[in-house]
């Protein structure tokens, strides 16, 4: 099995992977298919014998927020890759900021994202006029 393959297992929760293993093979294959094959959009180019070339990165904005009496960075808004993952972040605020400790981030002051969320997702989900809100501190500031 492919790495991408694994991925959508396992966002597919375990109630519905045991009813999906219950279909008729015909119904399956269909499935399967439909999984593996990304749906074409009119602006996707056709190249190499018919492939679909994958969806180029978007580029997104995120303003950086300090809480407390942490230090304020400038600039505090930056555009980066909706591919990067949240770590990135706390990597790029530790060099700034030439913190040694943990950083805790928070999305709208209100959840700390894992490490290994993609801005991408959270951008969609989250943002704030069309800005990622992400604010950062030395310590815990939200339960």
């Amino acid at each position: 099995e492919s790495i991408e393959e694994n991925a959508v297992l396992e966002r597919i929760p375990l109630s519905t992977l045991t009813m999906l293993e219950r279909l008729p093979p015909e119904q399956k294959e269909r499935l399967d298919m439909a999984r593996v094959l990304p749906q074409a959009r009119p602006s996707d180019s056709k190249d190499n014998a018919g492939q679909i070339d994958s969806y180029p990165p978007t580029k997104l904005t995120i303003r950086l927020l300090p809480v407390g009496s942490t230090p304020a960075i400038t600039p505090k808004v930056h555009t980066i890759s909706s591919t990067q993952k949240i770590s990135t972040i706390a990597h790029f605020l530790g060099r700034k900021l030439r913190h040694k400790g943990p950083i805790y981030m928070y999305i709208q002051n209100s959840f700390q994202p894992t490490p290994d969320e993609t801005l991408g997702n959270l951008h969609t989900l989250f943002k704030t006029n069309n800005e990622l809100i992400i604010s950062y501190c030395y310590s815990v500031a939200f339960g």
